[in-house]
Order: structure tokens, then C-alpha cells, then sequence
């Protein structure tokens, strides 16, 4: 497969002023001190490849030169040393919004920036419909940008940003724009990007997002790649690498007794602070070595007991189901189902489970991922990958990832519904 992006030993220093001598006032009542600096290294010595129609994810803290490294490949920074080569077209979607004038409406907004990207005034204006509706301001279209709130802006740019026509698509951030519903359309944007070939650079904070549409992912600290690969297993050294460098505990993996065992073969990964810590993990109604088989459209409860260690008032407690390709199938937490976990004491234990009635899982191999987290922070408590794992066979041989749990029907030309078909 051929190259679309080409990083090769790229640095970038900048030099940052200690002192207040480049301002004109302190040069003239200071005619001969001397400016002093020191160097930031932003980005040393990175190198990597993307191939045309892959999907990039670069994660990493505040500060690790995700975003420097980006404005280099958008041409904004030049590289200190080094060479970027991008083999067609790029559209920068960098700092969304930048170029809105606020006294203009929406419309006219849509005109300007639009030009700014490459598109004929005549092709926006055709467009201009499409643009307005997916943005949800089509009653807004002639009011003036500075009457908008900030989510409306920030779902204008947005829209506006995708027109571009480009092969190379570079993103800052793009995942936290609006809510939940504009993210979900936001994502279907990614999922055409995909189906178009169309090669996609990322730099987000959000995990998630990056296991569920990259391809490849980098960590970056300290403006070097500390790992690339798989997307799953990147995000994993980071969490791991973030528990620890903000002095949570590097938890050890539950021990052999107080679970029912994922395969020794299975790498279980784990941090938090350790205020709350899961004891017990048990998969209960499946078959086989401690029941851990599953037939599509079984019952499955998982039992979770654990322990607190300090008091904790806002408790979730959440699970995730993954491939074991890294594909996240589905998750879900007690927050968001609306059940309330009682506050823990030091000391105290909860039992907790969550039944599904009817697995709706087809063959293949999944990994269990369990979290107790902070509901008003981001703070993880404890945080399990791979706390078990467990095999789903679907006996009627259907194919892909989930039962689709529908019914064929019989129907006349006119939409009735027709009697049922009898085969001789």
C-alpha cells in the first residue's frame, strides 16, 4: 500500500523568552541588556508512516507535542529538523471556528470560510442547504454569528471543515465537538471518511473514539512515540502510564482465588488510586471450564464484588465488552442505566452483578473490561482490562459481531400481510 504520510526524524524546538526584553518598552529603557532564553524540544526525533486510507490515532497528556506535531505535517510549524512528505491534498481541521467573523451570519460565514478551503461560491451555495441542516441552524441561517452559543459555532466550523475535498485529513480535537447526538454524526463522517479511502490523522483525548475508528495509533511523551500499533493496545499503555504518573497505584492483578480466572495465557492489566477495588469477578450461566462458553441468545450474569478502601460517595461502576482484535462491541455503567451504587466506608464490601437475558453476542472470543470510577471526576478507582474472558457459539450459524434479533414476514404487493407461506 502506498504512503500518504511520511514522517522522518522531525524535531522542533522552540525558544522560549525568561525575561520581558523583546517588548519595544523594555528595549529602550534597557539599550544594551541581552534577550535570554531557553529551549522547549517539542518534538525529538519522530518518524512514522501512514499509509493512504488509514485511519491515525495520536494520543498522549497536555503538553507531549501531539498538537506541534500535527501543525508540522499541516505546514503551520516548520520542522526544525527533519522532512515531512504528504502525497496529496490536505485539509487542516486544526483550530475550528479561526476565520469566523462574528458579525457576519451563518450563511455568510459558510461563503468566506468555504472559500478559504478551495470551493467555488457557486458550489457552496449549493451545498449551502446540506451544510445548514446537518449543522442544525437552518432557522438560523441569516442571524449573526455572535448571537450564537458557543456549540452552535463550534458545530458550524465543523460542517464548514468537512466540505473539503482533500485526500489527507488532519484533526485536533474534532471528537469533543457538540453533544452526543452531533458526535454521533460526527462519527458517521469518519465512517464515510473510511468507506472513501480517505487517509486521517487524529490527535484526541478520547480513548474510546480511537479504538473505535482508528487503524493505528502512537502515544507521544515528551514529544517522542513512546509506542504505536494497535489501537487497543496503545490506549492501554497510556492508561497504564497515566495511572502511574499521577501517583495512583499500579494496582496489582486481581489474585488467583478471588476470580474465576481468565486463561493464563491473558495479560490482565490494571491501575486506579485503589479507594474502591474489585475482589471478585464471576461469569455465571455459561458451560465448560468454570463457565465461561456462552450460545448466542443465552443468559449471562456477571457477579462483581468489591471492597471499599476509603470512603467514596460517588461510585459508577461500568463494564465493556471487547473483541479480542480490540473492537469494542458494547459498555455500559451504572450511571448512565440510572442505578444508584450505595456510598462505601472503609471497609465495607458490595456485591453487584448485571444479567443479560438474552446474549446477543455471535461466535467468536471476547475480553470483559470493569472500572469503578468517580461519577463527578475523572478519577479511576480501579480500572481492569481483561478482567475474563469468555467464547459465544451461535448454534443457527449466523454470521457477524451481534444478533440482529429481527423476524422475516410475508407481505402482498400492497403491504398487507400475507399468509403464511407453506413449502411442499
Amino acid at each position: 500500500m502506498s504512503s500518504a504520510i511520511s514522517v522522518r526524524n522531525v524535531t522542533k524546538r522552540f525558544r522560549i523568552p525568561m525575561d520581558r526584553s523583546t517588548t519595544l518598552k523594555y528595549r529602550v529603557s534597557h539599550p544594551i541588556s541581552t534577550s535570554r532564553y531557553r529551549e522547549l524540544l517539542a518534538v525529538d526525533d519522530v518518524s512514522f508512516e501512514v499509509s493512504a486510507g488509514q485511519f491515525l490515532g495520536i494520543i498522549g497528556a497536555n503538553g507531549s507535542g501531539k498538537s506541534t506535531l500535527l501543525k508540522i505535517l499541516a505546514g503551520i510549524y516548520r520542522a526544525t529538523r527533519g522532512s515531512v512528505v504528504l502525497n496529496g491534498p490536505v485539509s487542516p481541521f486544526l483550530e475550528l471556528g479561526v476565520g469566523f467573523n462574528p458579525e457576519l451570519t451563518a450563511r455568510e460565514n459558510v461563503l468566506v470560510n468555504g472559500a478559504i478551503l478551495g470551493l467555488s461560491r457557486p458550489e457552496l451555495k449549493r451545498r449551502m442547504d446540506g451544510i445548514l441542516h446537518f449543522a442544525e441552524l437552518e432557522q438560523f441561517a441569516d442571524a449573526k454569528l455572535k448571537n450564537f452559543s458557543s456549540g452552535q459555532q463550534v458545530r458550524l466550523a465543523f460542517t464548514v471543515a468537512i466540505q473539503a475535498d482533500a485526500a489527507i485529513l488532519l484533526m485536533d480535537e474534532v471528537l469533543a465537538v457538540g453533544d452526543a447526538r452531533f458526535q454521533t454524526k460526527c462519527f458517521e463522517v469518519f465512517a464515510r471518511y473510511k468507506r472513501e479511502g480517505k487517509t486521517v490523522v487524529l490527535v484526541t483525548h478520547d480513548l474510546t473514539g480511537v479504538e473505535m475508528h482508528c487503524d493505528r495509533a502512537l502515544l507521544i511523551d515528551s514529544g517522542r512515540v513512546v509506542t504505536e500499533g494497535a489501537p487497543a493496545d496503545v490506549t492501554g499503555v497510556y492508561r497504564r502510564r497515566a495511572g502511574e504518573e499521577s501517583g495512583l497505584d499500579d494496582v496489582e492483578p486481581l489474585a488467583e482465588g478471588e476470580t474465576d480466572g481468565a486463561g493464563s495465557d491473558l495479560t490482565i492489566q490494571r491501575w486506579g488510586t485503589g479507594a474502591v477495588r474489585f475482589r471478585k469477578v464471576v461469569l455465571d450461566g455459561g458451560t465448560g471450564e468454570r463457565g465461561r462458553h456462552f450460545e448466542t441468545g443465552s443468559p449471562m450474569r456477571l457477579h462483581l464484588e468489591l471492597e471499599g478502601r476509603e470512603p467514596v460517595a460517588d461510585l459508577v461502576v461500568g463494564v465493556m465488552v471487547r473483541r479480542t482484535d480490540g473492537t469494542v462491541i458494547g459498555g455500559t455503567n451504572t450511571q448512565l442505566e440510572r442505578f444508584r451504587v450505595p456510598e462505601l466506608a472503609a471497609g465495607d464490601r458490595f456485591s453487584l452483578s448485571y444479567a443479560i437475558d438474552q446474549l446477543g453476542l455471535m461466535d467468536g472470543m471476547y475480553l470483559l473490561d470493569i472500572a469503578a470510577t468517580s461519577g463527578l471526576t475523572s478519577v479511576h478507582y480501579d480500572w481492569v482490562r481483561n478482567a475474563a474472558r469468555f467464547s459465544v457459539t451461535d448454534v443457527a450459524g449466523r454470521t457477524g459481531l451481534v444478533q440482529l434479533g429481527g423476524a422475516w414476514e410475508a407481505a402482498e404487493p400492497d403491504g398487507t400481510a400475507a399468509a403464511a407461506y407453506t413449502r411442499r
